[in-house]
């Protein structure tokens, strides 16, 4: 190959060499470039995003007060029961995809494509009527506006 290069005329090796430096920077900004920019900007997006919902769990952590002396009878019923209950009657039903004990006063929770607003409401409903608090909370995007996938972890206060 070398050999072939080296026969060609002296302006055929300067196009033929500047030809193989413009592909070579056009695949290093298609394959590498382009997809290293659009993920920084998708991680910038998913960072205001968490930060925005720490805003809002922070707001209403401070709405929430100091939880009341008696909560109701129904508190003493098993978490398990208390999450079957309670999620359908804040339009969670059918994004509630696994509950798992966590201990003796634990339970471990999974939603699937859920009504960011509507679990928010339900979890501040459990604080208050039931005791009941989320010790840790993983939440991620979903494609659509609104909709979070999230994994609870909620124990009695």
């Amino acid at each position: 190959m070398r050999a072939w290069f080296d026969n060609l005329e002296h302006r055929d090796q300067i196009v033929l060499s500047a030809g193989a430096i413009l592909v070579a920077l056009i695949i290093a900004w298609g394959f590498i470039w382009t997809p290293l920019r659009g993920g920084a900007t998708e991680l910038d997006g998913a960072v205001a995003e968490k930060q925005q919902l720490l805003a809002t769990l922070q707001r209403l952590e401070a709405l929430g007060g100091p939880m009341p002396a008696s909560v109701n009878a129904a508190a003493t019923q098993s978490l398990v029961l208390l999450v079957d209950q309670t999620h359908r009657a804040h339009g969670l039903t059918g994004s509630l995809s696994r509950t798992q004990p966590d201990g003796t006063d634990g339970i471990r929770v999974t939603f699937q494509a859920a009504s960011f607003d509507s679990l928010v409401n339900w979890l501040v409903a459990l604080q208050r009527s039931y005791g009941v608090v989320v010790e840790s909370a993983n939440f991620s995007g979903s494609r659509q506006a609104g909709f979070v996938s999230a994994t609870l972890v909620l124990r009695r206060s």
